[in-house]
């Protein structure tokens, strides 16, 4: 009992849980949505799918215009002014949506010719519109939830996501690749709009409106900064089943993109952890008893999650289909063993955005991005998958080996600090 009412009083701790939960259920809920893919779906559709929804991530995460980072840093300083924030960067994001979404279908004989001859199509150019509209506000309103300490919400949002989405999947395999990506447009609209209402039990008052009100103006340095770290981490795993489309197969990118889909929930951890240190740094308070914390935390999590994976990876690729597990499995395992200095990478870019230093977190994730694209090229051509997911192992130990010798000189810059203060 005193443990649950410690974990209960521990906000960190409690975000924590339920960003990490919010992970779980996703990961649950992606097997099933998944599953029913893999039985109702080509493997050719899943590949072609999973090049559409990198393309659509990308663009989403490319127009938060470093937002999401930002909210929950600044929200919890500035509650009076939420509602403004929070219109005025959604009403930015629509319109990055809409110029970005068209960029890059004007442009898919450069980075995506074989997707060509799905956005012939006016009308599936105009759900892919939506879709990546409706994802990138989704994005935003959880970021408001985890700096308003209700991650509850979030993890409440995200289930009806993945529950939504699945429910139309048999009905819309007529439509093949295309169903699956309808079908995931139908969960994320339905989960928005419950999150809206959600926005206005967090924030207080709270009503959605098309805003651009110049208060965001002070969020600018720290949103641009965040802007461009969030690219860099996210751009590897988004244009890697982009790349192995193009240079090997989309079936070989189906199952890449389900190894990727399971590391996910290993990367995570230490990304759950990391917002809610952050959201935590607003009430100020010993920064390094709290990254203390969260360190111990990631490693009571994490490697009881590698040890599962690395022993029963092939049976957990298996459940989707044999063919999964027989073609990603030495993929899955590359990927999980990244999850330790991804880990440290993550967790490392935290301090940096509580201490304010996002130029640090810039060159770390601009660093991993640069690395592991320039060794998949090579690799993927000549190993396959097995390759890229490689390329993404080495580009973040490279970098965690410089985080571990960065992190040391602050642990003992901090205490020369400390020990001088006592004197």
């Amino acid at each position: 009992m005193r443990f649950f009412r410690k974990f209960y009083n521990d906000s960190l701790v409690k975000n924590f849980f339920y960003l990490m939960m919010t992970n779980l259920l996703n990961l649950i809920l992606g097997f099933f949505f998944w599953i029913v893919v893999a039985r109702y779906y080509s493997p050719d559709e899943v590949g072609t799918t999973s090049a559409i929804l990198s393309s659509m991530s990308l663009i989403s995460m490319i127009s938060t215009l470093g937002f999401q980072t930002a909210f929950i840093f600044y929200l919890p300083r500035d509650r009076i002014n939420a509602s403004r924030i929070i219109n005025s960067c959604i009403t930015s994001s629509i319109a990055a949506s809409l110029v970005f979404s068209f960029v890059f279908i004007l442009g898919l004989n450069i980075w995506a010719p074989v997707l060509k001859s799905i956005f012939n199509d006016l009308k599936f150019v105009i759900l892919f519109v939506t879709v990546t509209i409706v994802t990138t506000i989704s994005g935003h309103i959880s970021s408001a939830f985890i700096a308003g300490r209700r991650s509850s919400f979030h993890m409440t949002k995200e289930t009806l996501f993945g529950f939504f989405k699945i429910l139309p999947l048999q009905m819309l395999s007529v439509f093949g690749a295309i169903g699956i990506f309808m079908a995931w447009g139908i969960g994320v609209m339905i989960s928005v709009a419950i999150g809206f209402f959600f926005l206005s039990v967090v924030w207080k008052g709270y009503l959605p409106a098309l805003m651009l009100d110049p208060i965001i103006k002070n969020m600018a340095g720290y949103s641009i900064g965040n802007y461009l770290a969030e690219i860099f981490y996210t751009l590897p795993r988004l244009v890697l089943p982009i790349m192995i489309v193009n240079l090997v197969s989309a079936e070989s990118t189906g199952f890449f993109y389900i190894a990727m889909m399971i590391g996910g929930l290993l990367y995570g951890i230490p990304q759950s952890i990391s917002n809610s240190l952050l959201a935590e740094s607003s009430d100020g308070g010993e920064l390094w008893h709290k990254v203390k914390k969260s360190i111990k935390l990631n490693a009571v999590i994490l490697f009881p999650g590698v040890i599962f994976f690395v022993f029963f990876g092939k049976f957990v690729l298996n459940i989707f289909n044999p063919l999964y597990a027989e073609n990603a499995s030495i993929t899955l395992l590359i990927l999980t063993i990244a999850s330790l200095p991804v880990s440290i990478n993550t967790l490392f870019t935290a301090v940096r955005n509580v201490q304010k230093r996002v130029s640090s977190v810039v060159k770390i994730n601009a660093g991993i991005a640069v690395l592991t694209l320039a060794f998949a090229f090579p690799l993927s051509r000549s190993s396959g998958i097995e390759g890229a997911a490689f390329a993404f192992l080495a580009a973040n130990s490279l970098a965690a080996i410089v985080v571990i010798y960065k992190m040391k000189n602050l642990v003992h810059n901090n205490k020369t600090k400390m020990n001088v203060n006592k004197k």
